[in-house]
């Protein structure tokens, strides 16, 4: 099959070949097996992420909704920005 290639140039050529053929089934591997396997594992990452933050988000709200449910409607108006009148009682 390598008649003509000069002996001293045929293991080159073969250790070449070989590693071209290596290199295509790591690339195909990659490829089927390793690439989805990651792309799940990020998905499953990015929701457990999504799902903490989201907990601790209505655990802060829960902590604003007691806090503001202590709050006096003239404290609350305050809070707001607003001017309670206390004669009315209305927040202005």
């Amino acid at each position: 099959m390598f008649a003509w290639l000069p002996d001293s140039l045929k293991l080159p050529v073969a250790a070449i070949g070989g590693a071209a053929v290596a290199g295509a089934a790591l690339i195909i591997i990659n490829a089927v097996w390793w690439l989805p396997a990651a792309k799940q594992e990020g998905r499953v990452a990015e929701r457990s992420a999504a799902l903490q933050r989201s907990m601790d988000l209505i655990k802060k709200r829960g902590v604003t909704n007691e806090a503001v449910g202590r709050f006096s409607d003239g404290d609350l108006c305050r809070k707001l920005r607003g001017q309670w009148v206390r004669d009315t009682g209305t927040c202005e």
